[in-house]
This record gives structure tokens, sequence and C-alpha cells, in this order.
């Protein structure tokens, strides 16, 4: 499991450990898999498969293969999905102590980062029970203040 300790990796540092831990695994090093970890590494915040497909140079995969790698990653732990009330999975490099979860605003769609994690304690504990291979999932919803700003509260 990830050091959750507050030293963060660098860009080069998570590219080169979410590599190693594809070697671990007996996944090549392709130039699709670089790239699509490359491209995540970039973003500010989750992405959906089609968006980081469109990021990619073109004719460097298809669609599939960037769904493929993705579950490889996901699997290995190096990337997370992100479930979000509208049923959109979203994806994001999950490496080293950066552990977060989200709050995303139900009218503009916004997802900011919660750097903090309340559930690491009650995992620990799900793994003293015997558990393996344990992980959690937790995203808040609301209306961010902008929105806020902008919508008028109902009469009473």
């Amino acid at each position: 499991m990830a050091d959750h300790s507050h030293t963060h990796l660098s860009p080069a540092e998570k590219l080169e450990e979410a590599l190693e831990t594809l070697r671990k695994n007996n996944l090549r090093i392709t130039k699709p898999r670089q790239t699509i970890l490359m491209a995540l590494l970039e973003q500010s915040g989750p992405i959906t498969i089609e968006d980081l497909h469109r990021q990619l140079a073109p004719g460097l995969c298809d669609l599939a293969t960037v769904y493929r790698c993705l579950a490889a990653f996901e699997k290995l732990r190096v990337v997370r999905r992100c479930h979000f009330h509208d049923g959109t999975s979203l994806y994001e490099m999950d490496l080293g102590p950066d552990h977060h979860h989200h709050i995303v605003c139900t009218a503009c769609e916004k997802v900011e980062a919660l750097d903090f994690c309340v559930v690491d304690g009650l995992e620990r504990l799900v793994r003293e029970r015997g558990y393996s291979d344990v992980s959690h999932m937790l995203e808040f919803f609301g209306v961010c203040g902008d929105c806020s700003d902008k919508t008028p509260l109902p009469k009473e």
C-alpha cells in the first residue's frame, strides 16, 4: 500500500514508479502505455477515457487500447477510477502519498481534490481482519460557492 505521508513525488518520479510497477507485473513498456501515463500525469484532476484519448497523438492507439491500458493500470493500482453521481467514470494517477478524495459540484461539475482522508484508519482495520487487496472510494457532492451565489434561494 502507498505511503500516505506528506512528501509528494514529482511527475518524473511518479512516471518511473508507474513504469516500475508495470515491469514488476510483466507488462511491457509500450509507447501507448507510456504516453497514456504521461498524459494522466499532466492532468489537474480526473479525466474521462474519451477525453484522455483525444489528448493523445493521432494514430498512437485506438480507444479500445486506452480502455485496456487503464483497466490494467487500475488493477495494478497505478491509476484509480473515480465514480461520480451521473455514472461517469474518470481516471487519475494513484501513486505515492497523494491519496485523496474529491468534492464534485452537482451544478457545474467542477471537481476539487480533498487532500485529507478519514477512511485510512478503517481500511487498516479491514486489513487487520485478514482482508487483502483492500481499497476504498469516497466522493462528496454539493453545490460550489460560485454556483450557490448564482442560484437564488427558494422562497418559503
